[in-house]
């Protein structure tokens, strides 16, 4: 995955002889940095499927989804800025085989889909992908995943609607503290996580590395700090040893805790976690 950071390497060329829309196209191919390929079900599990939406602007785009089976809850999981759909049921690979359900939004821009991507735009693809998430997951419980800039796409939806638990997984606290301040003036996006703990309704979970080189771990612990002044809920696990994102083994076990948490109602619950994942609750 193609770092956020990387902004700081467009601002360089906006006080040479490039011109400021010039730079504007360097920043968004590094805040966008879009997979062009079309996704395809080589390499997934069997019961992956294509899905359609339709958002509230007309755009047609493809996703990827596994049913649950037997109750089990469904993760609707947004992807990193530099990743797709197809990669997000890779990683949640042990759970789809456990029979929890899984939808993976697709962006516009991204893996042959249309539209050019933004913060107003992606907001559209995943009131587009909850809706078919909603129906997926029938009775079950809908828990939104977001990884890194897929973070502040799941903190905008939570902003518009009530999800049974929202996890971010390495995501930042907005997305202006990833640029140098001189480029901060040219970000059009803002992607103001901490900014959109106050108004939450539902349990937050945040899952960082604490070997993180893209977000780095001090974002994770200013959005539980920001969750604690908000009198928020939830939890923060930090991974030891694990950068921009855990393995799937790890992950895996820290979402089922997750779903613990959620289906008992009660985010200060005591779950069983691998050693090398510490929780603090808030």
């Amino acid at each position: 995955m193609k770092r956020i950071a990387s902004i700081a390497a467009a601002v360089l060329l906006v006080f040479g002889p490039v011109a400021t829309g010039q730079a504007g196209a360097q920043i968004h191919e590094r805040v966008y940095p879009a997979p062009k390929a079309p996704l395809n079900l080589t390499g997934l599990p069997p019961a992956a499927a294509m899905v359609t939406v339709t958002t509230a602007d007309g755009l047609t785009l493809r996703g990827v989804e596994v049913a649950p089976r037997d109750g089990k809850p469904t993760f609707l999981i947004f992807h990193g800025n530099g990743s797709t759909a197809n990669n997000s049921v890779r990683w949640l690979s042990p759970l789809v085989a456990e029979g929890y359900g899984v939808v993976a939004a697709e962006y516009r821009e991204y893996s042959g889909n249309p539209g050019r991507a933004s913060e107003k735009g992606l907001a559209a693809d995943a009131d587009a992908f909850f809706e078919r998430a909603r129906v997926v997951a029938g009775a079950g419980p809908l828990i939104v995943v977001g990884h890194s800039l897929g973070g502040g796409v799941a903190f905008g939806l939570a902003s518009r609607r009530k999800l049974d638990g929202l996890v971010t997984i390495g995501t930042f606290t907005r997305l202006s503290a990833m640029a140098p301040a001189i480029a901060r003036p040219l970000l059009t996006d803002r992607y103001d996580n901490k900014g959109a703990i106050a108004s939450l309704d539902e349990p937050l979970f945040l899952i960082h590395g604490d070997a993180d080189q893209v977000i780095p771990y001090a974002h994770g612990e200013a959005l539980r700090a920001q969750a604690v002044a908000a009198h928020r809920t939830g939890a923060l696990f930090t991974v030891r040893g694990a950068g921009h994102g855990p393995d799937s083994a790890t992950l895996a076990m820290v979402l089922r805790a997750i779903v613990a948490k959620v289906e008992s109602g009660e985010a200060t619950a005591k779950v069983a976690l691998p050693a090398h994942v510490r929780l603090a609750p808030f």
